[in-house]
């Protein structure tokens, strides 16, 4: 048994990435989404298996720090996926709070290998049923700058023309508003500053393109 299947977390992202990747074969191709979730979902196993791998500590926090922060991508998807009515609110929230479990476990990971413990931590939170777990499930669902990313993807999803666009004109609309929800979810979970910036820089400038695209539109 290689280190990284010793791991609980391991063994829960991959019965998450099983589901993404179930999901995914059945959703129409056209969505931004569902190349978006199956890289993450594999992201998190693969920087996993390599954080696991590693023995030196700079490198396997950084690697760590790229699971976590595509366990969060995956969150993002998801919001997605809801609004396009690819998975239910409730299939939606059962998801997400797993991925918020696989989050927190990730983060414990991290603490302890970061202290040079060779053992996994419990979740730095503690951990609720889905029934009494509280409406937001993750930090970057409280930004008002994500809300208002899910909001604009509501209304693209739900403007009566946006069927009727082209193939091309879709994806490039849908890929710009999946990228500002997502690069906002994953940057904001990110523990370097530098990668903040990054990510909310690539952010914004989909952003940009989400408003020329739509002026075509």
């Amino acid at each position: 048994m290689f280190d990284h299947e010793k791991l609980q977390v391991y063994g829960k992202a991959l019965d998450f990435a099983a589901k993404a990747g179930t999901w995914t074969s059945t959703w129409d191709k056209k969505h931004a989404l569902v190349d978006h979730l199956s890289r993450a979902a594999e992201s998190v196993l693969l920087n996993l298996a390599e954080a696991a791998r590693q023995r030196g500590t700079p490198a396997r926090l950084r690697t760590a720090d790229y699971a976590i922060g595509s366990s969060l991508e995956c969150a993002g998807c998801l919001d997605v996926a809801r609004i396009k009515a690819l998975l239910t609110h409730q299939e939606c929230y059962q998801e997400k709070h797993l991925l918020c479990e696989i989050t927190k476990m990730l983060i414990g990971l991290r603490k302890a290998w970061s202290q040079s413990i060779a053992r996994e931590e419990p979740p730095v939170f503690p951990t609720k049923s889905v029934k009494d777990a509280p409406e937001r499930l993750f930090q970057h669902e409280g930004l008002v700058v994500y809300r208002t990313a899910l909001d604009f993807m509501e209304w693209f999803v739900s403007r009566p023309g946006a069927k009727e666009l082209s193939n091309r004109l879709f994806r490039q609309l849908d890929e710009a508003g999946t990228s500002v929800v997502l690069n906002i979810a994953e940057g904001n979970g990110r523990y370097a500053e530098l990668d903040h910036h990054r990510f909310l820089q690539i952010a914004q400038s989909a952003a940009v393109k989400c408003r020329r695209w739509n002026r075509i539109s």
